[in-house]
């Protein structure tokens, strides 16, 4: 009697964990958020001269400031520094990027650099001097704008903030919002940044 009452307990157990196994993705899709899922490099959206777009896999296995591979697209980098007063805030462009810091962001004065290493591929640097400004006091927003011929608007767009400490690009579909073509994210700190399809 014990055996039979185990065995239909094992049973209803390994159906249970067969239905849930079915409903659910797999870990390895690129837009699920398990802990092999965050492994994927993300698409990221890069424009040809006539405005077409086409998708590549963000870098890895770079440090911060790292030159991109040569076979993900020809390098064009632009880059744009900006002196700020704390009080009174900015904004600063380069390519498709945008940041606009509110006045009240920043502690004191400091000097704001957006680099894209090609600027035809939506990555950005942004980094800040002093270091000790790479904090703020009020939300800093970044946007990149994805207009063009071929894209009608950007909802299947978010932003990715890259870590360098476990070579992997966070997607931060929670704190990004879309606008039309425009896809704009809160920053806690200047990073590497990536946009690109929120999945593949």
């Amino acid at each position: 009697m014990k055996f039979r009452l185990r065995a239909s307990a094992l049973a209803v157990l390994v159906g249970t964990v067969v239905v849930l196994a079915g409903c659910s993705k797999s870990p390895l899709s690129p837009g699920d958020g398990g802990s092999l899922g965050r492994l994927m490099p993300p698409p990221v959206a890069t424009f040809s001269e006539d405005g077409t777009v086409a998708y590549v896999w963000a870098p890895v296995a770079q440090k911060a400031g790292d030159p991109l591979p040569s076979d993900t697209a020809t390098v064009r980098g632009v880059s744009r520094s900006c002196d700020m007063d704390g009080e009174k805030g900015g904004t600063l462009q380069v390519g498709r990027f945008s940041l606009n810091v509110p006045p009240g962001a920043l502690a004191g004065p400091a000097t704001v650099t957006i680099s894209m290493p090609d600027s035809s591929l939506m990555i950005c640097e942004l980094s800040i001097t002093p270091q000790s400004a790479n904090g703020f006091r009020v939300p800093v927003e970044l946007t990149a704008d994805l207009s063009s011929p071929a894209l009608a608007d950007a909802h299947e767009f978010t932003m990715y903030l890259y870590d360098p400490s476990w070579l992997h690009w966070d997607n931060l579909l929670a704190t990004s919002r879309v606008d039309g073509t425009k896809v704009t994210t809160v920053l806690e700190h200047f990073s590497k940044y990536a946009a690109g399809k929120a999945g593949w």
